[in-house]
């Protein structure tokens, strides 16, 4: 299993999403991911998913509706399963862009979680080097 927000982890993760099934038929939705102090650096992606088709990852946060900003560690917890809701509930995310259309995609948000917790083994990642 590939480390934790490496290129092979990302890899990973697009090869999960586009085998899983669609995720909602709602509209496309695109999640962006900015995690900072990764130990390769920041890393920044978005997940879109809905409309009816298979998951897509995209490198970047252009076709982001929403971005999710975190430091590492609450990226590692939310990849363990930690709730979104109280990462947020903590002030451990920050939310860039339509804050109300990711309180519309809460199911997909969810569903999301699941997979990021099935993509990386449902392990916690290790902390970021200090």
């Amino acid at each position: 299993m590939a480390a934790f927000l490496t290129e092979e982890w990302l890899d990973e993760l697009a090869r999960a999403l586009e085998a899983a099934e669609p995720l909602a038929q709602g509209p496309r939705f695109g999640l962006g991911q900015l995690v900072t102090g990764a130990p390769g650096g920041d890393v920044a992606y978005t997940l879109l998913v809905g409309g009816g088709e298979p998951g897509e990852l995209r490198r970047g946060l252009e076709a982001a509706t929403v971005v999710l900003v975190e430091d590492y560690d609450t990226a590692a917890a939310l990849v363990a399963g930690d709730p979104v809701a109280d990462l947020l509930a903590a002030g451990r995310i920050k939310v860039r862009g339509d804050a109300a259309a990711l309180v519309d995609a809460a199911e997909l948000v969810a569903a999301l979680g699941e997979l990021l917790s099935l993509a990386r083994g449902a392990r916690r990642p290790p902390p970021a080097p200090r």
